[in-house]
């Protein structure tokens, strides 16, 4: 079974007066290159904080190109780049934390490396909804290799509002910050990384 096939998982769902199309037993979305779709998609990461607890944040401008190969998954192929400058982190009060964890060079230092990268390598199919994604990811101006452990979540071939086929999937993975260099705090705030990519695609017109 291919990976964008998927199993009934319900009658519709009433969305207001427009009925949302539940995904439907061997439909499945065609190849092509596809764009991520900002407002249902959030790139958020997490750190160990003092060991006390696991610190949550988050990227709010990101771009993903998705170029999916549906009889062939290992052709398929991936590239996110993240705006550094987006992070949120939620702080309270008046301190700009956000700016000090994007711009300070002790931290992500957006005026030399503004971009966070990553680009595939390989696809390798693990399961019918399920893939790992090799791949490097450069910050800091370090580039590392880095897997994606990647889950199908849906798939239609007529997005019920923008009318395109559309896919959704899910993806994380973790990297060691000290190996790009970013030691700051290391080990009172942890060295693993981990990141959650949750991102509708919709294939590109």
């Amino acid at each position: 079974m291919k990976l964008l096939k998927t199993a009934v998982i319900g009658a519709s769902l009433a969305l207001g007066s427009i009925a949302a199309p539940v995904i439907a037993a061997d439909v499945a979305a065609p190849s092509g290159v596809y764009k991520v779709d900002p407002t249902h998609a959030s790139v958020t990461w997490k750190i160990s904080h003092l060991g006390l607890s696991v610190y949550n944040a988050r990227f709010t401008k990101f771009d993903i190109d998705l170029n999916l190969d549906v009889d062939d998954v290992s052709k398929s192929s991936v590239k996110a780049v993240i705006d550094v400058t987006s992070v949120e982190t939620d702080y309270p009060g008046e301190t700009d934390f956000n700016g000090e964890i994007a711009n300070d060079p002790k931290f992500l230092n957006s005026s030399k490396f503004p971009k966070i990268e990553f680009v595939s390598k390989s696809v390798e199919k693990t399961g019918d909804k399920t893939a790992k994604i090799h791949g490097t990811v450069t910050m800091l101006g370090v580039s590392k290799d880095m897997t994606l452990d990647a889950t199908l979540i849906g798939a239609t071939d007529a997005h019920p509002f923008a009318k395109v086929p559309a896919v959704g999937f899910n993806a994380t993975g973790t990297l060691k910050r000290s190996e790009f260099g970013f030691t700051h705090l290391v080990p009172y705030i942890g060295d693993e990384v981990t990141f959650n990519i949750d991102a509708e695609f919709q294939k590109a017109k």
